[in-house]
């Protein structure tokens, strides 16, 4: 008869071990011994905390050169459609242009001074002003257009990566096969681009963007020869400067006034930059110093916006005074340059521009999209996503939107996101408010991590109801608009006038109603408990190195949340030999 073997307490352990060292693997990286000063995991983890200064790889020529090249890309160039489509000329799409630019290089500086200052993204931004519960909403927000736009940026790669086959393989490529069902609203030659430029980008999900900004330098110096190299072809074999006279000759007729028709193209530009707008913390974070995100990028978005947007409208108006059609999306224009001109030449040149474009595709992917809903993540969840957990993640939703299905059939839902400007807007609005006219700058690091009731920013219920006001109204101004964009019978003409006027009346709303919510109803204080003496001067908490932390919070202090007393351990001393037992 066997014996029963009981087990020894180290193997009935052994599965419990192994169960808590896959959860601990999964865990979100911490590295308190290094330079994290931040221990709750709830709120905190190394991507969310403050970038420590030998994370700050980006410096004075970075950030100007992403803007430039973000603008240098297919949404730059393709800017044009969208001012044609109200009605304006030429001359009146420039004169939005750039009063679109000015205005989007001063909120540019002002959204990534608070990143550059303090060294936190905007999740964390966002729990100073909304609330450490009320951020939740804007995050989440923010991130589901990430999602979609990382898939859209994508189709529109493979868009260009399938005139760069066409270059290499020519008939071969025009002439490959379909073997999808109409209802599958895309090619198979698309489809497969498609997943060869999602799989191109897939290893970068894996890089940290405080080495990214590589690419962004890169693309700054290939974007503007490549648009200045087609836009040069284009007037040389075009109708020139002279045809872009009649590109626009049904505008007179538009019943549209003047001055409603550039606020609309205002609107346009605005919202083409809105997302990026909000990114700002997230990128200016990784610089060295302050000045590194101050007015030289301000002066290149202005600057680039203006440029891109001239070549865009000349080439392709160039190109409609000579074969009398305008293509706006810059494949369009590449094909047709390849049915009109079919030989080596055209076909290597045709080839190293779609090259260019297709990095730009990337940079502006990974900056606009995939860095931020990373960022994002790591807000909603800290215990289990990094940045680049959050990247991968992204990479992966991108596809399961589908998002050749959404352009395809979602004319509606494209004109949503085109809007996307009415729901960030006003939270720019709040922020910069918050940020310059009641902290006058000032912002607690440590309490951006503190989620107790006693915390700093936890405002009422973990929400700041003043600011979540301040956005319900702002949006509520571009709601009767957007709803006109579904059924446009519907409406007013003073609703369609609210809705051109989109980004400028949401923001302004939104930051008059905090201004004035504010002073009815006080915000907790400006600085925490015990602290209230502190100077309240313009940025006293992020002068002289104090970075959001006070002197005695400084480097070797490492910050934790206060205890609740029903929580404090007691110390139970079982003499000289035993052991000291906590509860």
């Amino acid at each position: 008869m066997a014996r029963l073997r009981i087990p020894t307490r180290d193997e009935i352990a052994a599965p419990f071990q192994s169960r808590e060292a896959f959860i601990d693997f999964l865990k979100a990286p911490r590295d308190v011994e290094d330079h994290s000063r931040i221990r709750d995991s709830k709120w905190s983890n190394k991507d969310l905390e403050p970038t420590p200064p030998e994370h700050r790889t980006w410096t004075w020529y970075n950030l100007p050169l992403y803007w430039f090249s973000n603008q240098f890309s297919l949404t730059g160039w393709n800017t044009g459609s969208s001012l044609v489509a109200v009605g304006l000329t030429w001359q009146q799409s420039f004169i939005s242009c750039v009063l679109g630019a000015l205005l989007a290089s001063i909120i540019v500086v002002c959204m990534a001074r608070p990143g550059v200052k303090y060294h936190i993204g905007f999740p964390v931004l966002c729990r100073s002003s909304m609330g450490m519960y009320g951020s939740y909403f804007f995050i989440f927000i923010r991130a589901v257009v990430c999602i979609i736009w990382y898939g859209i940026q994508t189709f529109y790669g493979a868009s260009i990566l399938s005139v760069m086959f066409r270059c290499i393989f020519g008939l071969s490529w025009v002439n490959f096969e379909n073997t999808l069902a109409e209802s599958a609203n895309v090619s198979s030659k698309l489809l497969l681009s498609f997943f060869i430029v999602w799989l191109l980008e897939f290893p970068f999900m894996w890089v940290h963007p405080r080495h990214i900004h590589y690419i962004f330098s890169v693309k700054g110096i290939t974007m503007p020869i490549a648009a200045f190299a087609i836009f040069g072809w284009c007037m040389a074999n075009g109708g020139g400067l002279d045809a872009m006279s009649i590109a626009h000759d049904a505008a007179a007729t538009v019943g549209t006034p003047l001055g409603w028709s550039i606020m609309s193209g205002i609107n346009v530009i605005m919202g083409s930059l809105s997302p990026m707008l909000v990114n700002q913390p997230d990128l200016a974070r990784y610089c060295e110093k302050p000045r590194d995100a101050g007015p030289l990028q301000g002066v290149s978005v202005f600057v680039s916006s203006i440029i891109v947007f001239f070549l865009g409208l000349a080439s392709t108006t160039s190109i409609q005074g000579v074969w009398g059609e305008a293509y706006w999306n810059i494949w369009d224009l590449l094909d047709s340059i390849l049915d009109h001109y079919w030989n080596p030449g055209a076909r290597a040149g045709v080839f190293f521009i779609a090259l260019a474009f297709l990095l730009g595709v990337f940079a502006t992917n990974f900056g606009a999209n995939s860095i931020p809903f990373g960022a994002d993540m790591t807000g909603l969840f800290p215990k289990w996503l990094t940045i680049k957990r959050g990247q991968v993640l992204c990479a992966i939703l991108g596809v399961v939107v589908m998002p050749w299905k959404l352009i395809a059939n979602a004319s509606a839902f494209l004109s949503f996101l085109g809007s996307y400007n009415i729901f960030m807007a006003p939270l720019c609005a709040v922020i910069l408010v918050d940020y310059a006219f009641v902290r006058r700058g000032n912002i607690h690091v440590p309490s951006c991590y503190d989620g107790s009731k006693q915390g700093l920013y936890h405002f009422w219920s973990g929400v700041n109801w003043v600011g979540a006001a301040a956005w319900l109204f702002g949006t509520t101004m571009g709601i009767p608009g957007l709803i006109g964009q579904y059924q446009p019978d519907i409406i007013s003409d003073a609703a369609q006038h609210m809705y051109m006027m989109g980004w400028i009346l949401t923001f302004v709303t939104a930051a008059v109603v905090y201004m004035v919510g504010v002073q009815f109803v006080k915000i907790k204080k400006i600085f925490p408990q015990g602290r209230e003496d502190s100077p309240l001067t313009w940025e006293w908490l992020a002068n002289e190195g104090r970075e959001g932390f006070f002197e005695d919070e400084q480097e070797d202090t490492i910050y934790a949340p206060p205890t609740p007393p029903s929580m404090e351990t007691e110390e139970v001393d079982m003499g000289e030999k035993g052991t000291v037992l906590s509860r």
